[in-house]
């Protein structure tokens, strides 16, 4: 990549790993965001365009480019304004890819997620953001069958340094076990899931954009276990020893019940109850296939969460 390089979505989780990355190359990079400020310092050289994901800020944003990382997404569990998972998730993206035609871009990398591939849909069928971003892919292979460059990712469960929103839900229970004394995990019968650190997805995104097959989807992902493990793995690597609760199903759905319940009223829900039966399904992947196909590779779960844990320490008493 030696041409203009544009990430949307860049003042998320992955996104300011990326970010990192594409400006320790020294190639230019633009971002398109709509709160620049939450960039933080800006690199010397980063171009910053200030818009949402309207045709005009993406028209403005693409000019030049030579590839565009697209990450800006709508991940949060539960929105008040019901057509926000749709208009984030479907229709900007058809906005970008068009903007992306226009602006002859050589390729384009589509940030998804594992759970819209076929062995999770069944369990994630009631969730909007799964929903939505299976409808943004189709839109994707359309631009890609149609004679575009396109190619799709899907991170599993990441985790990592950044900001602690619902799309780093992991940290947060890491740093819970940090502060202690209590941690509430779901009793999810021990079912794995798989893990990987932001950075990870980060280098991979990389790796698809140089080596990737337009039309392909490649899983960028870690190690599989359950979150039981991690957590105690965690709380090992931490030398502390909080008591980890198992919540049973039958109070987390009901604890979902109440959350919506409170959005109802005018409060923001954190989690639903079709998000908390998805827990329970075995999300175990492979992720062999991208090794080879990208030369992608990812760090061990005990190496990612031990920078994590030094993170959240420093950051936290930093705050404190």
């Amino acid at each position: 990549m030696t041409g203009i390089t544009v990430v949307t979505g860049a003042t998320g989780l992955i996104g300011r790993h990326l970010l990192e990355r594409l400006v320790a190359r020294g190639s230019p990079v633009r971002v398109l965001a709509r709160a620049p400020d939450r960039l933080g310092v800006r690199p010397p050289g980063l171009e910053v365009v200030a818009g949402g994901l309207d045709t005009r800020s993406l028209t403005r944003a693409l000019d030049g480019a030579e590839v565009v990382f697209h990450l800006a997404a709508c991940a949060r569990a539960w929105s008040r304004e019901p057509g926000e998972f749709a208009e984030v998730n479907v229709r900007a993206v058809d906005r970008l890819l068009r903007a992306a035609r226009a602006a002859a871009v050589r390729r384009v990398i589509h940030v998804s997620t594992v759970l819209t591939l076929p062995p999770f849909r069944a369990g994630t069928a009631c969730i909007p953001y799964v929903v939505t971003k299976r409808r943004g892919e189709t839109l994707v292979a359309e631009y890609a069958a149609a004679g575009g460059d396109a190619v799709v990712v899907h991170p599993t469960r990441v985790y990592g340094p950044g900001p602690l929103n619902d799309a780093n839900g992991v940290t947060r229970l890491v740093a819970q076990c940090l502060a202690g004394p209590v941690v509430f995990r779901l009793d999810d019968g021990g079912v794995q899931a798989n893990y990987v650190h932001a950075g990870d997805v980060a280098d991979g995104l990389v790796h698809a954009a140089e080596r990737g097959t337009s039309g392909a989807h490649y899983i960028l992902g870690g190690e599989n276990s359950s979150l039981g493990d991690l957590l105690r793995l965690a709380a090992r690597l931490a030398h502390v020893k909080p008591r980890i609760v198992p919540l049973p199903r039958p109070a987390a759905l009901a604890a979902a019940h109440a959350s919506m319940l409170w959005a109802r009223l005018g409060g923001t829900a954190l989690i639903t109850p079709a998000w908390v039966r998805s827990y329970f399904d075995d999300q175990r992947v492979d992720v062999s296939d991208t090794c080879r196909a990208l030369g992608y590779h990812y760090r061990p779960l005990a190496v990612g969460l031990e920078e994590t844990i030094l993170w959240l320490r420093r950051n936290l008493s930093a705050a404190s």
